[in-house]
């Protein structure tokens, strides 16, 4: 089964009612993808803290094999309407792939290898 990850949900704490966004509730989740090769619709909005998601995921040992970047790219560097193309971010290493323009969403190729 593949998993597909996309942190733009809201859900509410269980400990006490402030809001958080799934990014921030990632220590209910991570246990679950340790053993795990994922890909991320992330932006530069996917942030706990000061730390952008696909960064803290790295440093937890989570194996993060694909970014799927939507408008403004990845980590926010577009500008509106900006094409964005499909590459390597600098400072992760990890594939990038544009779901923006004509590729809307991943293929099966996109998600080959992720569990």
């Amino acid at each position: 089964m593949k998993l597909f990850l996309v942190f733009f949900m809201l859900v509410i704490n269980v400990y006490g009612s402030e809001l958080l966004t799934g990014a921030q509730n990632h220590k209910a989740y991570l246990p679950s993808l340790q053993d795990k090769s994922v890909a991320m619709v992330v932006n530069q909005s996917s942030t706990v803290g000061a730390k952008h998601l696909v960064d803290l995921f790295l440093e937890k040992g989570i194996k993060v094999q694909t970014i799927f970047a939507p408008e403004h790219g990845f980590r926010g560097k577009a500008d509106a309407g900006e094409q964005i193309k499909d590459g390597v971010d600098k400072k992760s290493g990890l594939p990038i792939v544009s779901l923006y323009g004509k590729h809307k969403k991943p293929t099966s190729d996109d998600l080959k290898g992720v569990d």
